[in-house]
C-alpha cells in the first residue's frame, strides 16, 4: 500500500478506501488477517493513530473484525451490505450534504463531477 502524502485525502481516509478497494476486489476475502495497527503504522511509515483511526471506522462500518489479543479480520461480504436502517441513515446524510453544496451555489454539474472523480480515484464503476 502506498500513501500518497501530496493527495488532499486525509491518510486515514486513504488507508479506508485502498482496504474497501481491496475487498471489492477479493484481494482480501472474508476471515484475511490485516496487518496489526503497529505493523501498519510501520510499513506506511506513519502515525499508528492514523492507522487506528481507519480500523476504527472500518469496524464501525462492519467492513473488518478486531479481535482483541487475535488481529484484525475482513469480515463477510454479506456482514457488511447495508441494511436498510443504514441505507435510510446515508441517504439522509446525502441529502443534508446536497442541501449544503447547492447552498454554496455549486451547481449539479460540478457536483456530479466531483462524486465521478471520486469513483475513479476509489477505482469503482458508476
Amino acid at each position: 500500500m502506498l500513501i500518497n502524502e501530496l493527495d488532499s485525502t486525509p491518510l486515514y481516509e486513504q488507508i479506508i478506501i485502498y482496504i474497501k478497494k481491496q475487498i471489492k476486489d477479493g484481494v482480501l476475502s472474508p476471515g484475511d488477517r490485516l496487518l496489526s495497527v503497529r505493523e501498519m503504522a510501520n510499513s506506511l511509515k506513519i502515525n499508528p493513530n492514523t492507522v487506528n483511526r481507519a480500523y476504527k471506522v472500518l469496524e464501525q462500518e462492519e467492513f473488518i473484525i478486531v479481535l482483541h489479543g487475535k488481529g484484525t479480520f475482513v469480515k463477510n461480504i454479506s456482514q457488511h451490505q447495508p441494511t436498510s436502517f443504514k441505507k435510510n441513515e446515508l441517504k439522509t446524510e446525502l441529502e443534508l450534504l446536497l442541501l449544503s453544496i447547492h447552498y454554496q451555489n455549486i451547481s449539479k454539474e460540478e457536483t456530479a463531477e466531483w462524486i465521478t472523480q471520486f469513483y475513479q480515484k476509489v477505482g469503482l464503476d458508476l
